[in-house]
């Protein structure tokens, strides 16, 4: 018979194997009584509940704006901005006796290094609707080259290889952006209501540009980053800024890509996207490529649709659920016990 004694039981070292695996099991596969139990204030006190977005609207959201997250070396050295980024917080309720995590979505604007920010169009237009789905969303701003910006200590290796105070004055400001995604993400990840395992990088143009040397190019010049899950390159492009193969780290941390572009862009080429499919498809990597026929630079998400028939935008979130949520239910998971 259950009782209050047997709800609380916290497993010894050799029972922890079992306890925990009870806990990732498909919803489905748990009886009734244990997930009310779950859902009820016999949970642990530091049980954490992770959140699956749902495919469609589900939540309101609250935005956070203009939240500092580190600064940034600027003209030429000696001086230091402040870097800013806007939250998308779903409303998702709160647990009885348990933390919430969400996943993490964060987004870099476009501008060719030169200009936009954080409350560019695509970023507004797209924010709002992925924080109604349940991902913690962060915009973000990061040094441009009227900045004068001068990378840290831990791109210097990049940096130098670039040609360092000498490089091209758009090569400095990509790699401060990538300085500055780094920063993010460790700012943003040491959240408690952030899932880091469930990390996305979206970016349209230089954004995608952006994201693209975050996840995939760093550790070929040996610069450590955080965990990310998945990259949405929306016009975007790997450049040269890799070593052989961007998606053969031999480690396996190299995270799934979905790659957007249009068949006509004139500022980025269609080609750099078919290159990085090839290079997707020889390492085995996990990827959606979505071509908009005759589309330009940055084709809109919700005006264009998928090879899956349903809009581009609609196909971002179908492919997190193939991938990163794969084999989860939407919506809250069961809650998982400390040391688990």
């Amino acid at each position: 018979m259950l009782n209050s004694r047997s709800l609380n039981y916290a497993p010894n070292a050799s029972h922890r194997s079992r306890w925990c695996q009870l806990f990732t099991l498909p919803r489905l596969l748990l009886p009734t009584f244990i997930l009310s139990i779950l859902s009820s204030g016999y949970a642990t006190a530091q049980s954490t509940v992770r959140n699956v977005p749902f495919s469609t609207p589900f939540y309101t959201y609250t935005v956070q704006s203009d939240i500092v997250y580190g600064q940034g070396e600027v003209d030429g050295g000696g001086s230091f901005i402040d870097l800013e980024l806007d939250l998308y917080i779903p409303d998702v309720p709160t647990p009885v006796n348990a933390n919430n995590t969400l996943p993490l979505m964060l987004m870099i604007h476009g501008g060719g290094f030169y200009n936009g920010s954080k409350t560019n169009g695509i970023i507004l237009n797209n924010a709002s609707q992925y924080a109604e789905r349940g991902w913690l969303v962060a915009s973000m701003n990061y040094r441009l080259v009227g900045d004068n910006p001068v990378p840290s200590s831990r791109l210097q290796t990049l940096y130098t290889l670039a040609g360092g105070i000498n490089a091209p004055e758009q090569v400095r400001a990509a790699i401060s952006a990538a300085d500055d995604t780094l920063t993010a993400l460790d700012f943003l990840q040491a959240r408690s209501d952030v899932d880091d395992a469930w990390t996305t990088l979206w970016g349209s143009s230089a954004g995608a540009f952006t994201s693209l040397i975050t996840a995939y190019c760093l550790d070929d010049f040996g610069i450590d980053r955080p965990p990310v899950a998945l990259v949405v390159d929306l016009a975007g492009s790997l450049g040269g800024c890799y070593i052989g193969n961007p998606f053969d780290d031999p480690t396996g941390s190299d995270p799934a890509l979905m790659v957007i572009h249009g068949t006509n862009d004139g500022t980025v080429p269609y080609s750099d996207a078919l290159t990085l499919q090839d290079f997707a498809i020889a390492a085995g990597l996990p990827l959606d490529f979505q071509s908009v026929v005759n589309g330009g630079h940055v084709p809109g998400l919700g005006n264009n649709t998928a090879t899956t028939g349903v809009t581009l935008y609609q196909r971002t979130v179908d492919y997190h659920h193939e991938t990163v949520f794969d084999g989860l239910e939407q919506g809250p998971q069961p809650q998982i016990p400390p040391g688990c």
